[in-house]
């Protein structure tokens, strides 16, 4: 591949407001910024708009700074890699990202006063790194998103997937007409934000108030979903994706979740439990009767292995969250290794949620589905969703998903669009 030269970069942001508050990890958002990246070689410029989420990527930043100056420091950090890459060459662009990152780590302590998760950098760098793809891929006549996937992950990344189910996203404020709605649409598997915040009169009322409260929503939503069929998973029955965002203290507290949903026929539908502890816990999984997946825990091949050894059995890709460079690099060791992974979502714009598609529809299916799988929630977050799509260049087309799936036959032409062709 060409020497590529990067003569100029900068960085602009919008706030977009969400449809109402976003619950998770035992907090609420009400908006996400979205950098906005603009990156130029000799030959092509590529703008690509990436969303932040500092409560998802570092709830420690969130709840040190708040909101408003954790969404600020983020900023900061993409700011200061497009100075830093201006001027540089590379031959691909996970050269660069890689090379950023512990220097942002140094930069965000800072600015901060402490550290902060390697997940809130990389979220950093996601609509630089995007862009350099664009520029990668332009600069080199690259056609398809086959030709940019890196050696290393080209037999992981092999499948060619026709259709890829949409996962729909329902945290804690989703009623059950939201829930209907759905499921009203096709959906074949439902991410369930467990974690749900208790009482704050001391860590023990909160944990008790959160396994309460989750119990009683599986109960709320397996009540609604068991009266659906779906010809996109092998059982035929909707399947849940649980995500706990780390919040829960305790195996034996998880436990007594999944004994709950034993005894309420929700066990078996459960496809996968996302996150259960905190990123820095040691706590093996092997023996728990469900798959428990890795994601914001997980931001380099290093962290795979890790979880791997602690017996999870899945990883959340996230190109649009931790790059698409170490999104590469993580498919690769994870499906070595045997395990399942998937392309979760951030809550992202229309735009790179088409390059979640893309990457998604390169990974086999999840053992319990008979095609592959991308979340993508914008759609139903966002207040200005249709704004947004609107906004696309010119030649760039969101399709939604149709009876619960997103169709993938016209992949070649969304790739030639994103990479200006």
């Amino acid at each position: 591949m060409k020497k590529i030269r990067i003569t100029d970069s900068t960085v602009s942001i919008c706030r977009e407001p969400l449809a109402s508050p976003f619950g998770f990890k035992g907090a609420y958002i009400t908006e996400l910024w979205q950098a906005q990246a603009t990156v130029r070689s000799d030959n092509f410029t590529f703008t690509v708009p990436s969303t932040q989420s500092v409560l998802w990527s570092d709830a420690n930043v969130f709840a040190r700074l708040g909101a408003e100056k954790g969404d600020e420091t983020m900023l900061a950090l993409t700011k200061r890699a497009s100075e830093l890459i201006c001027g540089r060459t590379f031959e691909t662009p996970s050269e660069i990202t890689n090379s950023l990152v512990s220097h942002l780590a140094e930069y965000a302590r800072g600015l901060c006063g402490f550290d902060v998760k390697t997940t809130f950098v990389l979220n950093s760098l996601v609509g630089l790194d995007i862009a350099l793809w664009s520029v990668y891929a332009a600069e080199n006549g690259i056609q398809s998103f086959d030709g940019m996937i890196p050696d290393c992950a080209a037999s992981a990344m092999s499948a060619k997937n026709s259709r890829l189910a949409q996962i729909p996203l329902l945290s804690y404020g989703v009623d059950e007409k939201g829930i209907k709605d759905v499921l009203d649409r096709g959906s074949a598997i439902l991410k369930i934000k467990i974690g749900a915040p208790g009482s704050k009169e001391s860590h023990e009322a909160d944990m008790k108030g959160m396994l309460e409260a989750d119990c009683a929503r599986l109960s709320q939503i397996h009540a609604i979903a068991s009266r659906y069929e779906t010809p996109l998973t092998k059982s035929g029955n909707v399947c849940y994706y649980l995500d706990a965002n780390s919040r829960y203290d305790t195996k034996d507290r998880l436990a007594a979740l999944l004994d709950y949903a034993d005894r309420h026929g929700i066990l078996d539908r459960i496809a996968m439990l996302e996150e259960p502890f905190a990123e820095e816990s040691d706590i093996n999984v092997t023996d728990l009767p469900v798959t428990v997946n890795a994601d914001e825990s997980a931001h380099s091949v290093a962290d795979v292995k890790r979880r791997i050894s602690q017996g999870y059995r899945a990883i959340a890709l996230k190109p649009i969250a931790k790059t698409m460079s170490v999104s590469f690099e993580m498919a690769a060791e994870a499906i070595r290794s045997g395990c399942a992974c998937f392309c979760a979502d951030l809550t992202v714009n229309p735009y790179i949620a088409l390059w979640n598609r893309l990457f998604a529809s390169h990974l086999p299916p999840l053992p319990v589905m008979n095609c592959g799988c991308v979340e993508i929630n914008g759609d139903t977050n966002y207040k200005n969703w249709s704004t947004l799509l609107s906004a696309l260049p010119d030649g760039i087309v969101y399709t939604p998903a149709k009876n619960g799936a997103f169709d993938c036959s016209n992949d070649s032409e969304v790739f030639k669009k994103l990479t200006g062709r």
